[in-house]
């Protein structure tokens, strides 16, 4: 009779056992989940800054490309790609080696 106790109170210690381990992972676990959280939420304000002064910049929905004439749109978009493309190859040509400079 004896041994049954004495199973039934070792199987008891290590369930507690097992029980309290997971128990302080998970308050572990929680720890870092709320530092995630507090970093996610300093993110968030920046971009909010950023996205108030954005707002502040727009005055009229007229700005927004959305309501914009789409050829006018269009023409924009191809200046500013050609003018992105023009800057990006002077920069290369910046950084070439001597050797490898075009000569004119």
């Amino acid at each position: 009779m004896w041994w049954w106790v004495l199973i039934w109170a070792l199987l008891l210690v290590c369930a507690a056992a097992y029980i309290g381990s997971r128990l302080w992972d998970l308050w572990g676990r929680s720890k870092d989940f709320g530092r995630e959280v507090m970093i996610a939420q300093e993110r968030l304000d920046q971009v909010q800054g950023q996205l108030d002064l954005l707002g502040e910049k727009i005055s009229s929905p007229d700005q927004l490309a959305v309501f914009g004439d789409p050829a006018a749109l269009r023409k924009e978009h191809e200046r500013t790609r050609a003018r992105q493309r023009h800057e990006r190859a002077h920069r290369r040509a910046g950084r070439r080696p001597t050797w490898a400079r075009h000569v004119d």
